[in-house]
């Protein structure tokens, strides 16, 4: 009989029992704050006109070349580009045999996809209309697609990088900055690359504000509720005795 090592000080599950409760209550609470912004759309309330002003402030004042900057970096975006992306991540996973990595990431971006895809036809909401219009698009808009596959997406790559400890090295090599300034770099990076999908479907006419602050949430909370699940799962496994 071999075993594998497992912790079983006090101190120890006092640390994991900490990390799910924060996992938890992260969870509970960006599902809180969909919940809000579903509310206002579903009762068109102050968020709505919000939406309808911000909408056509961007449609009117649209100016080439960052329409077709924009235009190239939202259709990266879209359903194939975030799978196609995804599946290079999940090949990774796999050639490291990072097995529960790739479970959390199956479940985590075409899982979230699909549920926001159920969701647009709960909530049916229709995109933003203009006289002259850059995209025409007739599937609904709410919650919005391509900014939850960004946001499922990047979550998972930038928890990947930092707690995979040689790449996120090799990361801080190129860059020059210490662990913490290598943490840093990822985190932002992935958010800014989030911002920047959300901020095109508006500006594109593609989505309201309300659409992207929806997807944004609900997409980091089913990334938060899958990673938990998986990896407190992950951790009990581990810490069994393992007979040869």
């Amino acid at each position: 009989m071999t075993y594998r090592p497992h912790h079983s000080s006090l101190p120890y599950r006092a640390f994991l029992q900490a990390r799910l409760v924060t996992a938890v209550l992260a969870v509970a609470a960006t599902l809180l704050l969909f919940a809000l912004i579903a509310y206002e759309v579903t009762t068109h309330g102050a968020l709505v006109r919000l939406d309808q002003q911000l909408a056509d402030w961007f449609n009117l004042h649209a100016f080439s070349p960052l329409t077709e900057l924009l235009l190239g970096y939202t259709h990266l975006h879209g359903t194939i580009g975030v799978l196609a992306m995804g599946a290079l991540l999940l090949w990774q996973m796999v050639r490291e045999r990072q097995w529960h990595w790739a479970v959390d990431l199956v479940l985590v971006l075409p899982g979230g996809m699909l549920l926001n895809f159920g969701l647009k036809h709960v909530f049916t909401r229709l995109r933003p209309h203009f006289n002259d219009p850059i995209l025409v698009l007739h599937s609904y808009s709410f919650p919005s697609g391509h900014t939850i596959g960004a946001t499922l997406l990047y979550a998972m790559l930038a928890a990947y990088l930092l707690h995979q400890p040689a790449l996120a090295g090799r990361i801080g090599e190129r860059l020059h900055t210490g662990t913490r300034g290598t943490q840093a770099v990822i985190v932002c990076t992935a958010l800014l690359l989030v911002l920047l999908t959300a901020f095109s479907r508006i500006y594109l006419g593609a989505h309201f504000l309300s659409d992207v602050l929806g997807a944004m949430l609900l997409g980091t909370a089913w990334f938060a509720l899958c990673t938990t699940v998986v990896f407190t799962v992950h951790r009990h496994y581990w810490a069994r005795p393992r007979s040869n």
